[in-house]
């Protein structure tokens, strides 16, 4: 693991040091991404009680995310942006009682549910471009999420994410995201996490550029 981040490491610096300005103070980007994601199987909590317990499980659970963006350039290689959030999770609960004492209040009941998400963020970049086609980009944002039906419940987010753009056309970039370092804060329960790591978060992305020739 180390000799992989010290060989990204450098391979950052490299492409940092030999880069070109191929971004230009005043081009402007639109795009976004689409995510989605199938588990059959998602998580099972057994819950203890004087008479007896539950067990309550959640399955076939589907993520669907949308994240259109908007950003400037406010310099050569700096850029600011917006970007929308909605995401929706849905599944099926299951609850299974178990009773201590007469298995005839056995009983398992299962319904559909689904949340959904709203939020903002604002980003800024700074574009490395290492040729007219390939370039690196850090990715910087605080961002904040609430949930549509009970909106106290939601999360506060600050971080980075480093990135990597290709242009298949002088205007088209197709972006991959990966890892980054962040801070999350719930509104509820005040709780705060701190998540560092390379090899999550996986994303992908496209903006068209105007004003780039």
């Amino acid at each position: 693991m180390k000799q992989k981040l010290l060989a990204l490491s450098i391979f950052i610096i490299a492409g940092l040091s030999a880069a070109t300005a191929q971004t230009h103070k005043g081009e402007y980007y639109l795009g976004g991404s689409l995510s989605y994601d199938y588990s059959s199987y998602g998580s099972s909590t057994t819950y203890s009680f004087t008479e007896g317990y539950t067990i309550y499980t959640t399955s076939k659970i589907s993520s669907f995310s949308f994240r259109p963006e908007f950003g400037f350039f406010i310099s050569d290689k700096w850029s600011i942006g917006i970007q929308p959030v909605y995401s929706r999770q849905a599944g099926t609960e299951t609850s299974d009682y178990h009773s201590y004492t007469n298995t005839s209040n056995n009983y398992t009941s299962s319904d559909k549910y689904h949340n959904d998400v709203l939020g903002i963020g604002v980003h800024a970049r700074y574009y490395a471009m290492i040729s007219d086609k390939f370039g690196f980009f850090p990715e910087f944002g605080i961002s904040t999420i609430n949930n549509t039906t009970y909106f106290k419940y939601g999360t506060f987010s600050l971080g980075g994410t480093p990135n990597f753009v290709f242009f298949p056309t002088p205007k088209l970039g197709v972006n991959l995201g990966f890892g980054g370092v962040s801070y999350n804060l719930d509104y509820q329960t005040k709780d705060s996490t701190f998540h560092l790591g390379l090899n999550d978060n996986i994303s992908f992305g496209l903006n068209y550029f105007w004003g780039r020739k």
